[in-house]
């Protein structure tokens, strides 16, 4: 059995009282770290698997103090007098962020002990227990930390002397090792499960990897019988045609009983926001995001495979 107190992971962020992501009231756990490069992620932060430095330009008022305790030079300031980090010399040792008293520069990422986390999550058992809700293990993707996943549904389902056990979920791209899975999902009461796009070349375009790997987990978790619900990402330009959305609810047919249902996730242009915040680049066109109503027919042909739809999650 794996130590909790000696199995460490990179937190994100844990955010309590969701009503997303799984059944009832859900603790969240986001972990740092992604196994794909979407082009319209909206969560940049997440990417990187260790903590790092995140600039927030819009905080910076171009003092220059952060510079002066760079050790490698990988800070610089540009034509906007806001700060850029060459990740390739950025060792972070976040001197820079300690330096900082306007929050221009921000330490992002958390390492924290399984016991720890696990510890904020069954505070929240009463909530669980009322509401039939759980923890949500997400990301970036949660897979890129498998044994700490582990760790921590392990303790979910063991419970302590105060708290029983609870509903874990796994939020997951579906795009790593069949093995890491397969230590996980044990201790794992529903899967929800991205299907970006059921054409593999486009799929590699835009995520950086074939869906290959992805479709094959989900066979394989259907064949054991894992409770999932499939989440489709509506892009628009990239996945939202009559063909995606009939292969994609075929494949969901495909699995059977396993699969709960869908939940559409319409694409909306906020992440340019959070990119500019951030000092980066958005390259995904931002466009408008999806009105509900444009998504009836799509609900309709879902229907006609699986049980349930849902917009949003």
């Amino acid at each position: 059995m794996t130590d909790p107190e000696k199995t460490f992971g990179v937190i994100n962020d844990i955010q309590r009282m969701s009503t997303n992501d799984g059944p009832g009231f859900r603790t969240i756990v986001f972990l740092k770290g992604c196994l794909l490069d979407c082009k319209w992620c909206h969560n940049p932060e997440g990417r990187r698997r260790f903590p790092e430095i995140i600039p927030f330009v819009t905080n910076c008022i171009g003092c220059g103090e952060c510079l002066e305790v760079c050790a490698t030079g990988a800070l610089s300031l540009n034509g906007d007098n806001h700060p850029v980090i060459d990740r390739g010399l950025c060792t972070d040792c976040l001197q820079c962020a300690r330096v900082c008293t306007h929050a221009g520069l921000v330490p992002w990422g958390t390492i924290m002990t399984a016991s720890e986390v696990m510890k904020e999550v069954f505070a929240d058992e009463a909530f669980f227990r009322n509401s039939g809700g759980g923890m949500t293990v997400s990301g970036g993707e949660p897979m890129a930390q498998p044994g700490f996943v582990h760790a921590l549904f392990s303790m979910a389902k063991q419970g302590t002397d105060q708290a029983s056990p609870i509903h874990t979920a796994l939020d997951t791209c579906g795009h790593a090792p069949w093995e890491d899975y397969a230590k996980v999902l044990p201790f794992t009461d529903l899967v929800l499960l991205d299907i970006k796009h059921m054409n593999p070349e486009p799929h590699k375009t835009y995520t950086g990897a074939t869906n290959a790997l992805i479709l094959n987990n989900a066979r394989r978790m259907a064949e054991m019988g894992t409770t999932m619900r499939l989440r489709v990402p509506i892009i628009p330009g990239i996945n939202d045609t009559q063909e995606n959305w009939s292969a994609t609810a075929e494949f969901a047919a495909s699995l059977g009983d396993s699969v709960q249902g869908v939940d559409l996730l319409p694409y909306h242009p906020y992440a340019g926001g959070k990119y500019k915040a951030f000092g980066m680049d958005y390259d995904f066109p931002a466009g408008e995001g999806y009105d509900d109503s444009r998504l009836e027919p799509v609900i309709e042909l879902f229907l006609k495979h699986v049980y349930e739809v849902t917009i949003g999650g």
